[in-house]
């Protein structure tokens, strides 16, 4: 029996053409979504023995294949062939080099590597109430906290964001518990609000933190207030309870209790570790403060990717073809150091997916360059030496173009055309 239609119908589809790319784009789905939403979304229901693990999660097998085959083929979730069991589940995965793991008779103590983070006594440790958007965020790695309230004053919960610094360690909370453990990669920098803070409105000014998640956790609440000590400036009021408000720091001592709570072996240095300090040409969420790092570049660079990938979908903004994720940069129209204050913050226009099979050199080098009908035009470098790569692209639309976006395009043609100038 051959499987269901996919595709609207127009072509057959088997398990065999699953590939692993969209597994793993089903995973960080799964981490953005919940379960109960994952699963709602596939014809399969959880399962009770056989799952993958994915940062100490338990993801169940068959619906994270029914969700990887819609992600590839874009069919519906009663698009995807049915499953006959355990065996083939595994046969699939094994091909796709996951590992299924049966519950009944996998080892519990040895299903879960415990989560590892080094401090050093230079840390500091925080507490993140994101009950809202814990779920969209907390994958994505942003602290965003606006900058004023709407009478135009700032608020303390929200200003202590601004004194978060690479290597330090973040609690996030999402009723009722302790959900997830991050550790803190570059210094704040304003941004408009990125994706997962819309309540807020995309053209709020305020300031952001990028971290790493390094595992998701269960701590419950009750446990967590009981083993924090009350203080006026952290998350625990006089009466024992969750104070109302965003960002707030904790004691070392808690703090260390906390992640013994949350099963996170800890390792103690001398000196951090985990955040490279050299200083870069071109530094990440630039600001008065900041000395930022490598790690902090190359985590600006994946944030603004992602930012775009979730507006655009993964298309190269020039050519319009699509490609996987690794193949596309966040190309900035218009570099950090030319931008004033507002044009930093204007994440969402000032940068565009450009794939790694030419457009993006083509581009950042002034080969090509967009007019103000948002056309693809040679740029003033010239294009005898790379006709052969450029002719394909040369009078098309590009994509990322908008009345928001068109002065850092004018920006960048005239930047260009000025440098080749200079030379003559």
């Amino acid at each position: 029996m051959r499987p269901k239609c996919c595709m609207n119908g127009q072509m057959e589809r088997t398990w065999s053409e699953l590939d692993s790319h969209n597994v793993a784009k089903a995973i960080e789905l799964w981490h953005e979504l919940g379960n109960e939403e994952f699963i709602s979304r596939t014809r399969f229901k959880e399962s009770k023995r056989y799952v993958v693990i994915d940062q100490g999660q338990l993801i169940s097998s068959k619906p994270l294949l029914a969700m990887a085959f819609q992600l590839q083929f874009s069919c519906s979730k009663d698009g995807p062939p049915s499953l006959t069991g355990g065996d083939q589940t595994r046969s699939i995965l094994k091909r796709l080099r996951y590992d299924l793991i049966d519950l009944r008779t996998a080892d519990q103590n040895q299903l879960f590597e415990p989560a590892t983070i080094s401090i050093d006594p230079s840390t500091k440790f925080w507490w993140a109430n994101q009950t809202a958007n814990f779920d969209t965020v907390f994958q994505e790695g942003t602290l965003w906290a606006p900058r004023s309230d709407s009478r135009g004053r700032q608020v303390d919960h929200w200003r202590n964001l601004d004194s978060a610094s690479p290597g330090d360690v973040v609690f996030h909370y999402g009723t009722p518990e302790i959900r997830g453990v991050s550790r803190v990669e570059t210094m704040p920098g304003s941004t408009y609000a990125p994706h997962g803070y819309a309540e807020s409105g995309t053209k709020t000014a305020g300031n952001l933190v990028l971290t790493k998640p390094i595992s998701r956790v269960q701590v419950h609440r009750d446990l967590a207030l009981r083993t924090l000590a009350s203080d006026k400036y952290g998350p625990v009021n006089t009466l024992g309870g969750l104070r109302n408000g965003y960002f707030f720091p904790l004691n070392t001592e808690g703090a260390l209790a906390l992640l013994g709570q949350a099963g996170v072996k800890i390792v103690t240095e001398t000196a951090s570790t985990d955040v490279l300090h050299d200083i870069t040409s071109e530094p990440a969420f630039e600001g008065l403060s900041d000395k930022s790092s490598i790690v902090a570049v190359r985590r600006e660079q994946r944030f603004l990717r992602d930012q775009q990938l979730k507006r655009r979908g993964n298309v190269c903004s020039l050519c319009g073809e699509s490609f996987p994720t690794a193949f596309l940069v966040a190309a900035h129209i218009k570099p950090r150091w030319a931008c004033t204050e507002d044009e930093r913050m204007d994440i969402h226009h000032v940068s565009m997916l450009a794939c790694l099979f030419g457009c993006d050199a083509l581009f950042e080098l002034g080969y090509i360059a967009i007019n103000d009908d948002g056309k693809i035009e040679h740029g003033s470098q010239g294009f005898q030496q790379v006709e052969h790569k450029t002719k394909c692209i040369i009078g098309l639309t590009c994509l990322a173009f908008n009345d928001q976006s068109r002065e850092y395009y004018s920006w960048h043609r005239q930047h260009h055309a000025n440098s080749q100038n200079k030379l003559h």
